[in-house]
This record gives C-alpha cells, sequence and structure tokens, in this order.
C-alpha cells in the first residue's frame, strides 16, 4: 500500500489538491486502490471524486504531477 510519505509532489499537483481539498491521504489511496491507467510515460488513475496523474520513481516513491476534482473526458470507467 502506497504510504502519504511515499508521494513527491510538483507544486502544480500541490496547488491544485489544495485548491480542490484533496489530502495526500485521499492521494496515496487512489495510487493503491484505483484503476491504474497507463498515459504515455504516466499513469492516470480516477478514484472517488478525483483523478491523479503520476509516475513511478526508481527508487519505488511517486512523482504526483497533476490531482483534480472529476473524471477526464471520455473515460471509460476500466
Amino acid at each position: 500500500m502506497v504510504e502519504k510519505e511515499d508521494l513527491v509532489m510538483t507544486v502544480h499537483a500541490q496547488d491544485e489538491a489544495n485548491d480542490d481539498g484533496i489530502s495526500r491521504i485521499e492521494i496515496a489511496e487512489a495510487i493503491s486502490r484505483g484503476p491504474k491507467v497507463p498515459e504515455n510515460e504516466h499513469f492516470m488513475t480516477v478514484y472517488r471524486d478525483f483523478t491523479v496523474v503520476y509516475e513511478r520513481m526508481p527508487d519505488n516513491r511517486y512523482k504526483i504531477i497533476t490531482v483534480h476534482l472529476g473524471r477526464p473526458r471520455n473515460w471509460k470507467g476500466k
């Protein structure tokens, strides 16, 4: 299971998470429990009512690219 200490958040991701009221614990849950859909060199997951785009780092941590409320357009619910 991913822990909040395993997350490395970009400034953009921190700003978006703070604006939308999404905690690091919720982001860690999304990565652990949500579907992992490949998007080029990143992964995307939709969990509850928000979307997380991230990539796995070589040291087994996760770089969070962006976080936002809602689902992406044309989401198929994988």
